[in-house]
Order: C-alpha cells, then structure tokens, then sequence
C-alpha cells in the first residue's frame, strides 16, 4: 500500500475532502485514509483510538479540532504513526483494547496488557483468554505515583497496572452516569476531566449551560489549577530538598481544601461539575474571593523560597523541543520548553486575554516551576475578571444542533485534556478521553534514570491513570 506522490495533499484537504458526518468529523475511504497519513504539512497531532468498526484520529487545525475516521477491514487499517511517530502511542493502546491492528505501525507492542487480564482485547469480539502476568524483570525500574505504578523497561515506559478500563465502564451509560466516572480518574483532573466531557456531551446535543453556570465551571477550573500546581510544587520541593517551600505549598493547598469545604464544594473538587453548570449549594463567588485573598498574600514567598531551590532543579529534566514536536505534547512541559499553545485561548470568553505567563525555552525542572508560579498569578488575574462580571451574557455565534457527537476540551493543569463522545437513543455509544499525560508519557522513558527519576516524574506532574484511562 503505498500513495501516488502526484496525489498528495496538505492534510487539512487530504481531511475536508472526506465525508463530513458532524460539525467536525469526517469519514475517509480507505483511500482517503491514506491520502491523509501521506500528507504534506501534518496538523498537530492530538489522539487516535479505535473502536468495534472504525479508526479516529483527531487533530488541531489552527486552533479547532478537526477529527477523520474510517473503516477497518478485518480490523485492520493503514498505521497513522506510518508518517506522525506520536499516534504509536495510541495505536498499541488500541491494539490492546480493540485488537485493532495498524499494518505498518512503528510499534506493535503492547502497552496496557502486561498479562493477567481476564480477556485479551477486551472490547473486542473477537476477544480470547487473557495470558498470565510476566514475570517481572530485575531490570525493570518500577515508580510510583499517587495514583498508580509505572515500569521503566529499556528506557520505555509502561503502566498497565494503572490502567482501569473507562471506556468499557463508559459503553453503554446515560451522559449522566458517565459523568461520575470521568470525574474521578485523577487527582490531577477532577475539574478537567469532567468539564470537557460535558462540553463534548453538549456539543453532541446542541445544549448549553446558562450564564452562571459556565461562569462558575471557569472559577472551579482555575481553583483546581492552583491547588494543583501547588500539589506539583510541594511534590518537587520535598525531593529537592527545599523543605520550607514543601510545607509553605502543602499547607496552601490544604487551606484552598478547607475553603472548598467552607463553602459548600468537596476537598478535593470532585463532582463539582454538573449537567447545567456545577453542582448546587456550592458558593462560588465567595469561595474564589477567599482563595485570591490567600494566594495574592502567599504568592511573593513562593517566588523566593522557589528561587533557592534553583539549583537543584536546572538541568533536571530537560525535555527538548523537538521531542515536543515530534510527540506533540501539550500543556504546560510543552510552555515550558517553548510552545506557546494554552487551550484557554480558544475559549469563548470575551473576558480572557492570553495570560502572561508565556512560554520559557529551558525545558527543565526549573522552568516548569517558575511557570507554575507564574499560571497561579494568571489564574487569580482571571478570577478577578470573572468574579467581577459574574454571570453577564453575550451571543457567542455558535449553532447548536443535535448531531449525536460532540468533542469537548479543556486546559488542565497537567495538560491539554480532549474528549469526544457519540451518543446513540440518549447512551454513549462511543467515547475517548485524552489526557495531557499520555502524550508526555512517550518522552519520559529517555529522562527518567538514576537518582533523580522520582523528581524528573514530580517535575512533570505525571500521572499514570490520568495517561493510562
């Protein structure tokens, strides 16, 4: 199989000129699919997945989604990491999910099934017996995280072990119960993830939140970016050795917890988001009031006690950017290394400017920290000028229709959050969740060794069940 090099388009054509079955989905023929893996000028790569009949990938273009699908053959199709390396990835998730199977793929082995499932492909019908768990091997490099193990084997990454099964607890779900699930997959996420489930469930059924109920989302997203970059913060610190910054962030975050609590939300922020906004009883006005006092009193010190951790920290972790580039990692590593992209640009607020924390070049440890410092002061900037015109309406000039799938997004604070889910007879019928996380896993392998493998991990505010799903 291979494309006429007099037929190859710029991708974005090689996409438009397919099927266009929503607003933005198209449906290639084979040959189309082809067309477009061949293509001059890839977009950015943002996911792919599989599912019973069919493989996706989604990409940005500018900054909209633009996503392509098509048929697999005996559940076979042409590999998307044939031409861009960052869906290999994606595709041996599939392969492990699905038993899809990518022909010319750059990586076939597996990255979730470590042994010791029930089925093998389990979302397959033509799933089998699982195979009993490998042994584990004195080289393997086992990590932990707050959430889930991680193994390092030749400088490859895998973490089967914290992968929970979403998408088969999805299948099947009323949009309301599918809520509770998406919600809970991290601590990272709690806000995030659930917030661009909804806004992708309310672009499948042309539905929208009132007023203050999308303002109230955008106050609980910014408290949960504050609360986990200091979680981030504190967790770099304590293995720095930078103990007075570990305690000044741990008791931060754990004031912002107990002011959650003082006004009627959870510790933590979990099922906050709802349906028509957020949850009831929860005073959001005054509780990013209390949060912008504590941190505006808080924030000089930080900056300080930070700065005398900076030699521990340059150099460590540099994630250079043509692996930003070549694996299109997003969110805040990828600011810190030079990309400028902050999902929140595309958001239909006229009150949001793009912040002013920028990007830095440095890719280290040091510059994620400074930019996490840097993002709390925007996100309190952004709570004053939400707060301050709560509620107020305007026409954002979108149509809503019921088309039956919908991609939502959010800009967590570990990273570019991406959702797409297709409803049939009112259950999700399909649904994907990308978190940040799991395009940044790829580039860990090659940084994380020796003594400092638990910092280069804290540095990056990884998570394994956020990437693993």
């Amino acid at each position: 199989m291979s494309a006429d090099r007099s037929e190859v388009l710029v991708m974005r054509e090689a996409i438009l000129a397919g099927e266009r079955i929503a607003p933005r989905h198209f449906a290639l023929d084979e040959a189309q699919w082809e067309r477009m893996v061949h293509a001059r000028a890839p977009l950015w790569f943002l996911a792919h997945w599989c599912d019973a009949g069919r493989a996706y990938a989604l990409f940005l273009d500018g900054d909209q989604p633009v996503m392509a699908s098509t048929p697999m053959v005996e559940g076979r199709y042409l590999a998307l990491s044939k031409t861009v390396p960052a869906a290999a990835w994606s595709e041996r998730m599939a392969q492990d999910l699905w038993d899809a199977r990518p022909m010319f793929a750059r990586d076939v082995r597996s990255l979730l099934d470590m042994g010791g499932w029930v089925h093998s492909a389990p979302l397959s019908s033509r799933r089998a017996p699982g195979s009993p768990p490998r042994a584990c091997c004195p080289e393997d490099e086992p990590f932990g995280d707050a959430t889930g193990p991680v193994v390092l084997t030749d400088r490859d990454m895998t973490f089967g072990l914290s992968h929970r099964g979403l998408v088969q607890r999805m299948l099947g779900l009323s949009p309301g119960e599918g809520l509770r699930h998406v919600g809970r997959i991290s601590s990272g996420g709690f806000v995030a993830h659930a917030l661009a489930y909804c806004r992708a469930v309310e672009a499948a059924i042309g539905g929208s939140v009132p007023p203050e109920g999308r303002d109230g989302r955008i106050v609980l997203s910014e408290i949960e970016r504050i609360s986990v970059h200091l979680d981030d913060l504190a967790r770099v610190a304590t293995l720095a050795d930078a103990g007075l910054l570990a305690t000044h962030a741990t008791l931060a975050r754990e004031t912002i917890a107990d002011l959650c609590v003082r006004h009627g939300a959870t510790r933590r922020l979990t099922d906050v988001i709802a349906p028509e906004g957020i949850a009831p009883g929860i005073e959001v006005r005054e509780l990013a009031d209390a949060v912008m006092e504590l941190v505006r009193t808080r924030l000089p010190d930080w900056h300080l006690l930070h700065e005398g951790a900076a030699f521990r920290l340059r150099h460590v972790g540099v994630l250079e950017a043509t692996r930003v580039t070549s694996l299109a990692i997003g969110g805040l590593p990828a600011r810190a290394t030079g990309r400028s992209f902050d999902l929140r640009q595309r958001e239909d607020d006229p009150r949001y400017g793009a912040g002013r924390a920028g990007s830095l070049t440095e890719g280290d440890a040091l510059a994620r920290g400074r930019l996490r410092l840097r993002e709390i002061r925007d996100s309190v900037r952004r709570l004053e000028r939400v707060t301050s015109d709560f509620g107020v309406s305007w026409e954002d000039g979108r149509q809503r229709v019921n088309v039956g799938e919908g991609i939502g997004a959010v800009e967590g604070a570990r990273g570019d959050v991406w959702c797409w889910v297709r409803l049939v007879d009112d259950r999700i019928d399909g649904f994907h969740l990308r978190d940040g996380a799991f395009s940044l896993a790829p580039a860990l392998g090659r940084l994380v060794g020796g003594a400092d493998a638990e910092l280069v991990l804290a540095s990056f505010g990884f998570s394994a069940a956020s990437a693993a799903g």
